[in-house]
C-alpha cells in the first residue's frame, strides 16, 4: 500500500472512499452527456435510479415536513479497521436514497421555505461535498461532479451543491425563525472509555447542544417519514434489488454444486462472495453465514471455519449488495448431497411452513398472518413427529422472526403494524434446530433446518423473487450430483 507515503498525507483525504464502481444517478438508456459525466468520474455503471427519482424522493420528504422545519442528512463516517487501514466505505441508507451520493462527508440539507444562499439564489435543497480531485482511491465528485452526476445545481432547479466548508455558514441562515429541524446522528449511540468509567450518550449530547445553539427548536427523527416512504419499493428499486438477488441464488447454485465431505466452511463461502464479486454486487449485505452440523443451529454464526462432515446439514444464509441493495436467502443443502430421512422430514415441514405463509403475503393482509401460518404448520408437523406434546412448545424449535423487509438495509426499515402494502418486499423464513438432547428422538439431534426467500407482496399473494435457487429436495440433490467451480485445483501450473 506504500505506507510511508501513506503517512504524509492527511487522514480526511486518507478516508475518502469513492469505490471503483460509483453510485452514478442516471437510468438506461445514458445519454452523451451523461457518458462523458461517467467517464471524467471513473463511473463505470448506469443502472440507477434517474435525478429525476432522487429529485422526487426530495419532494415528497420535504411536503411531509412540519412547517418552519430544516432536515439534514449527513453520510457515514469512515470507519477505522486498524492502524491507518478502514473498513471498506459504505453510505448511510437514508443520504443514498435521497441522493444517490456514495461518497464520505457529504451532508444533505432541506429547506421547504427555501434558503439564500447569495444575492440571487434562494434553494431548497443543498448537498455539501468535499473538494474534488483525484485521490488515491479515485475521483472525488466535487461541486462540478455532484452537478453533473447527482443534478445538484442543474438549471430550472432549486437544488445546489456547495463545498463542505460552507455548510456551517448557510445552516445557521437556513436556522433563522424554524421551528423544527429534522435530524438523526450517525455517531455510536454510547460511548464507553473503560478505564475512567466515563460514558458519553452521544445523541444527549447532541440534543443539548443543538437547544443551546438554538433555543426553542425541536428536534425530530424523519425515520418515520423515511421508513413509510422506503416501504414500497420503486420499478428502480426492485430492478436494483433482483439484481442483488439474482447474484445470491447463483450463488447457492455454485455453493449446492461444490459442496462435498471435508470441506471446509470458508470454502463455500469462497464460492459464494466470488459469484457476488463476478456478477457485479460491491458488497456483502452481511457476513456471510454457512454453518454445519451444530453451527447449523446458530442463527448469525459467521466464523465459517469448521470442516463439514458427511451426514450434516448445512445452512447458508447469504446475501449480495448490489448499488446499497441487499438480498437475504438462505437454503440449506446435505453435506453429501443427499438428505437423511430424518433431515428429509425436517426440511419437508419447514418448506411446507413456507409455501403456506407465501400465499398469505398479499396486499392488504394482516403484516402478522404470514408469519403466524408458517408457526402454525410448523406446529402440525412436529405435534405429527412427536418431537412437541403441545402447540405453543413451537417456539422451543424456530425460537426467531421469521419475516423482515428487505431493501437498502438487509434487515430494511418498515412496519408490520399495519396491513402488507404491493410493491413492498420481505423475506419468509421460517426454520426447525433441534439441539443435542433434545427431548425427543436423537435422530433429530443436531439438524438445523432454514429456507429463505425474498417476496414482493402483491394482490395475489407473494411473488417468490429468488425462486432461481432451488428449494425442493430432489432438485437440490440432483443439482448436488454436479461438480462447482469450488471443486475445480487453484494455484496449480
Amino acid at each position: 500500500m506504500g505506507t510511508r507515503m501513506l503517512a504524509v498525507i492527511p487522514r480526511p483525504v486518507r478516508r475518502v472512499a469513492v469505490a471503483v464502481i460509483v453510485f452514478l444517478a442516471w437510468g438506461s438508456p445514458v445519454s452523451g452527456r451523461a457518458q462523458q459525466a461517467a467517464d471524467r468520474y471513473g463511473v463505470y455503471e448506469t443502472d440507477f435510479a434517474s435525478i429525476e427519482e432522487y429529485r422526487d424522493r426530495r419532494a415528497r420528504l420535504m411536503s411531509r415536513m412540519d412547517s418552519a422545519s430544516v432536515a439534514v442528512f449527513r453520510a457515514s463516517a469512515a470507519a477505522m479497521r486498524n492502524g491507518d487501514v478502514n473498513y471498506r466505505y459504505r453510505q448511510n441508507s437514508n443520504l443514498l436514497y435521497l441522493t444517490g451520493c456514495p461518497e464520505w462527508g457529504a451532508v444533505l440539507l432541506l429547506v421547504p421555505d427555501g434558503v439564500r444562499v447569495d444575492s440571487v439564489s434562494t434553494v431548497r435543497e443543498i448537498l455539501f461535498v468535499q473538494t474534488g480531485g483525484r485521490t488515491w482511491t479515485g475521483e472525488q465528485l466535487g461541486v462540478e461532479g455532484a452537478n453533473a452526476v447527482l443534478g445538484f445545481g442543474r438549471s430550472g432547479t432549486s437544488s445546489l451543491a456547495l463545498p463542505f466548508d460552507q455548510f456551517q455558514d448557510v445552516f445557521a441562515r437556513a436556522m433563522a425563525g424554524k421551528k423544527v429541524l429534522y435530524y438523526t446522528h450517525t455517531l455510536p449511540e454510547l460511548v464507553m472509555d473503560p478505564v475512567s468509567g466515563k460514558k458519553f450518550v452521544t445523541a444527549k449530547e447532541i440534543k443539548n447542544e443543538i437547544k443551546a445553539r438554538y433555543p426553542g427548536v425541536e428536534l425530530k427523527s424523519p425515520l418515520g417519514i423515511l421508513s413509510e416512504m422506503r416501504t414500497i419499493k420503486s420499478p428502480a428499486e426492485r430492478r436494483l434489488l433482483q439484481k442483488a438477488i439474482d447474484a445470491t441464488t447463483a450463488a447457492h447454485i455454485e455453493a449446492m454444486k461444490s459442496c462435498e465431505p471435508a470441506m471446509r466452511e470458508y470454502e463455500l463461502q469462497a464460492v459464494i462472495e466470488y459469484c457476488f464479486t463476478r456478477l457485479g454486487a460491491e458488497y456483502t449485505g452481511f457476513p456471510s453465514i454457512v454453518g454445519s452440523g451444530p453451527n447449523a443451529l446458530l442463527f448469525h454464526y459467521e466464523a465459517d471455519r469448521r470442516t463439514m462432515q458427511a451426514g450434516e446439514t448445512v445452512v447458508m444464509d447469504i446475501g449480495a449488495e448490489y448499488h446499497g441493495y441487499s438480498a437475504d436467502v438462505t437454503r440449506t443443502i446435505p453435506v453429501n448431497g443427499t438428505f437423511s430421512p430424518a433431515q428429509r422430514e425436517l426440511y419437508g415441514i419447514v418448506l411446507d411452513a413456507q409455501q403456506e405463509a407465501v400465499r398469505e403475503m398479499k396486499t392488504g393482509a394482516d403484516a402478522s398472518a404470514p408469519s403466524r401460518r408458517a408457526f402454525e404448520v410448523l406446529a402440525d408437523g412436529l405435534l405429527k413427529l412427536r418431537i412437541i406434546s403441545d402447540r405453543n412448545e413451537v417456539s422451543k424449535y424456530c425460537p426467531h422472526g421469521i419475516s423482515h423487509p428487505v431493501g437498502l438495509e438487509v434487515h430494511d426499515v418498515g412496519s408490520f403494524s399495519k396491513p402488507l402494502q404491493a410493491g413492498s418486499v420481505l423475506t419468509m423464513e421460517p426454520g426447525l434446530y433441534i439441539p443435542e438432547g433434545s427431548p425427543c428422538d436423537r435422530k433429530y439431534w443436531n439438524i438445523g433446518i432454514r429456507i429463505e426467500d425474498d417476496v414482493l407482496v402483491t394482490d395475489d399473494g407473494g411473488k417468490i423473487l429468488s425462486g432461481d435457487a432451488p428449494r425442493a429436495i430432489a432438485d437440490i440433490e440432483r443439482l448436488m450430483k454436479k461438480k462447482g467451480i469450488g471443486n475445480q485445483p487453484i494455484g496449480t501450473k
